[in-house]
């Protein structure tokens, strides 16, 4: 079982390279400890032009529930309004499975661990990869981002 957790802004105004944005992003992913690109796509969607890549993780985690299991990052629109959509899947991170994964792996003990670690993990991951984003975007612009540029929108899993 996997779970996302997505993480969806949109920039404006601030004249982005994308292309370059989108190579930071993959490169991100690249130098990211045991993550592997499998797939990348570019194209248009209703007239917009996205870039996307999908990265999973090439090895077995030692802590299975709540490990990371892959990362989608999409790039929507253009250089002065796009997206940034990031999807993270880890192993065994739902409400109702995490303790009874760590029960099959680990026993009693990991499955009370397992129902709290898998939401950290996740999590975790997620705020790294949003601050790295948060610097790839200013990198690649012409102008700086203010709160009035960007815009969070809340996702509820």
């Amino acid at each position: 079982m996997v779970k996302e957790v997505p993480f969806v802004r949109r920039y404006m105004n601030l004249g982005t390279d994308l292309e370059g944005l989108y190579k930071g992003i993959v490169q991100e992913l690249q130098d990211t400890k045991d993550l592997n690109v499998v797939k990348e796509l570019k194209g248009e969607i209703n007239d917009r032009p996205f870039r996307s890549v999908t990265a999973v993780r090439q090895s077995i985690p030692r802590a299975f529930v709540g490990a990371l299991r892959e990362v989608t990052v999409t790039l929507t629109g253009e250089p002065n309004d796009f997206i940034v959509e990031v999807h993270t899947g880890a192993w065994f991170s739902n409400l109702a499975m995490p303790g009874v994964g760590g029960l099959l792996i680990a026993g009693p003990l990991g499955g009370v661990a397992g129902a709290g670690a898998s939401a950290i993990a996740a999590a975790d991951y997620q705020r790294r990869l949003s601050r790295k984003m948060k610097e790839l975007v200013k990198g690649n612009s012409k102008k700086q981002p203010t709160l009035e540029d960007v815009e969070s929108f809340p996702v509820l899993v």
